[in-house]
């Protein structure tokens, strides 16, 4: 199986703490549009024969194209690569996109899951993360949708905004989780170099996250989520039994997957592959017939780091002896002491020849694998 991954570079508003590649001008978007098409088309040979099994749209914001646009664009993918009837498309999208004509052309495009930027419960937060949409057309958005027919919607939220109360934060998941959606992606407020947020916390003028905070929220999050009879399949992933994003859980199992687009990502089971990180270039290239991406080799050792890494942070852990055979590296072995030590804490557990984190390590999950790396 593989997956194919399209990055949509474009947002309406710069939301201050994110990092991601987008531009907020869409004079080039007719473009970038084309020049999808044509990558597309190009580079169908790098997952060679394999059936695509999960799309998604990311950015960005894909939501800021037609629904004419994204099914020129899944025309192009069903036209050059064998995919499963089955298959997981997801679509990210920002609440106020979310109108019911846009939502019936999504469905109208074969879109059968949407990946929805909420970050918020709270109206003060989001005008302090300078998004576009409030409260109440969070809530229309998801309602809308689940009354036109999509049964599998993810959510994203933030925690450890700086002025984000553990009451607050409490009574967002309560009512996250009673909406009409079957998964959540929380993810913790992170102060990114090159971001607007970075300066303004230079400047004094923000406060930076405060990882206490963080921690606490994240206690809470693990809390809710418990009593709601989730599951938490990932560091930052929950879901409703077995409603798992297909595609997300893919990468983390380092199955075939193709990016698209600027920026975008791709890997071919032995190397990584990156598009260039500029509008303009991509287009330039990609309309001149040249290669949009750079990439490299991994070795025995990256690979093994990335297992862990990856493994690790979801509910499936890292199976030892599967490493062994494949890699010879016997990670139990080379860091008995240390797993034990993390066993005793209550971070780890070894069942079976799976490693896996306990609710408590997920805490600490990349410090974790870092330790257990191949030097």
């Amino acid at each position: 199986m593989a997956g194919i991954y399209i990055h949509i570079p474009f947002c309406k508003k710069a939301c201050f703490y994110c990092d991601f590649h987008f531009s907020v001008s869409f004079q080039q978007k007719d473009e970038v549009v084309a020049s999808l098409i044509k990558e597309l088309k190009e580079r169908k040979n790098f997952i060679g024969q394999e059936e695509v099994k999960t799309i998604y749209f990311g950015g960005g914001t894909p939501s800021v194209l037609s629904a004419g646009n994204i099914s020129e664009i899944l025309k192009e993918v069903y036209a050059q690569y064998t995919v499963n009837d089955n298959a997981e498309i997801t679509f990210e999208c920002n609440p106020d996109d979310l109108s019911k004509e846009y939502l019936v052309g999504l469905k109208e495009c074969g879109v059968n899951r949407l990946s929805i930027g909420i970050q918020s419960l709270n109206d003060e937060s989001l005008t302090w993360m300078n998004r576009s949409h409030n409260v109440t057309q969070a809530l229309q958005a998801i309602d809308s949708a689940a009354a036109f027919g999509f049964r599998d919607m993810s959510i994203d939220l933030i925690y450890g905004i700086p002025m984000l109360t553990e009451d607050e934060w409490r009574q967002t998941l309560k009512r996250a989780l009673a909406m009409p959606i079957n998964h959540l992606s929380a993810y913790s407020l992170t102060l990114e170099e090159n971001t607007p947020y970075n300066k303004l916390v230079e400047q004094k003028k923000y406060k930076k996250p405060n990882d206490d905070d963080a921690s606490r929220h994240f206690e809470i999050l693990l809390e809710e989520i418990k009593l709601a009879g989730w599951e938490h399949y990932e560091v930052s992933n929950f879901c409703k039994a077995g409603n798992y994003s297909k595609h997300n859980t893919a990468y983390w199992q380092n199955v075939k997957y193709l990016g698209i687009g600027p920026s975008a990502h791709s890997f071919d089971g032995r190397g990584r592959h990156w598009n260039v990180r500029s509008n303009k270039e991509y287009i330039q290239k990609t309309q001149a017939g040249e290669s949009v991406s750079e990439s490299e080799e991994l070795s025995t050792k990256d690979i093994v780091n990335e297992t862990l890494l990856t493994g690790l942070r979801t509910k499936w852990g890292v199976n030892l002896a599967e490493v062994k055979e494949q890699y010879e590296y016997d990670i139990a072995a080379t860091n008995q002491t240390q797993i034990m030590e993390w066993q005793q804490k209550d971070w780890l557990e070894m069942k079976d020849g799976v490693l896996r984190l306990r609710a408590d390590g997920f805490l600490f999950a990349d410090y974790i694998a870092s330790e257990l790396f191949v030097l």
